[in-house]
């Protein structure tokens, strides 16, 4: 839990910052100038860095730890809302030590997005599609396996100028259940807390 509030309080500081510095440039919204934000249109590709934290289950396990990773997306805009798609991959030390342990090393996600711009904000709705990659290990026997899986969540992602934004966002995804040698069957569901800093083009 300690990890957790370190993390929820990462991504409130930093929107928070990004909201003061974006008070500063003078866009307007929709040609509204008494609308300001810094960020005409959310519409085009970005890419960007995200960390965070995450807990599930996993049967007889319960892997908790943070990631970290890249992240890609394309948004179109058409008044007020937006649509979109995102993809990112994450390296994980997603885990539970001991004997036996398991650990999730890779997470990543394939998602759509849909959001309802308001000043310098987005909230947005998520999902689709995610993967891991995990390992157990009992008695000096490793067996690792490839869970792929669906994911839903939302977030808040504010402008701080015209090409750099920050978000902070909450997903659940659940994992198929696959057989582990000496360990028997998981069907992992990991709950992850991201924040992130997207450029888009």
């Amino acid at each position: 839990m300690r990890s957790l509030n370190i993390a929820a309080f990462g991504a409130i500081a930093i929107l928070c910052i990004g909201a003061a510095n974006a008070a500063d440039v003078p866009y307007s919204y929709g040609g509204d100038q008494s609308y300001a934000a810094p960020q005409e249109t959310w519409s085009g590709f970005y890419v960007g860095g995200l960390v965070g934290y995450g807990f599930g289950d996993a049967g007889r396990f319960e892997p908790d730890g943070f990631l970290g990773g890249i992240t890609a997306g394309i948004n179109y805009q058409v008044d007020k809302f937006l649509l979109g798609a995102e993809t990112d991959i994450t390296a994980a030390g997603i885990s539970e030590e001991g004997d036996p342990s398991f650990e999730m090393d890779w997470v990543g996600t394939v998602r759509g997005r849909i959001g309802f711009a308001f000043d310098r904000f987005v909230v947005f709705g998520t999902g689709g599609f995610a993967w891991t990659n995990a390992e157990a290990d009992i008695g000096g026997v490793n067996d690792s396996n490839f869970h792929g899986g669906w994911t839903v969540g939302g977030g808040i992602e504010a402008a701080i100028t015209g090409n750099i934004s920050a978000k902070a966002e909450y997903l659940f995804m659940d994992f198929t259940d696959e057989l582990y040698a000496g360990v028997g069957t998981i069907d992992p569901e990991l709950h992850t807390f991201r924040i992130g800093v997207n450029y888009k083009f």
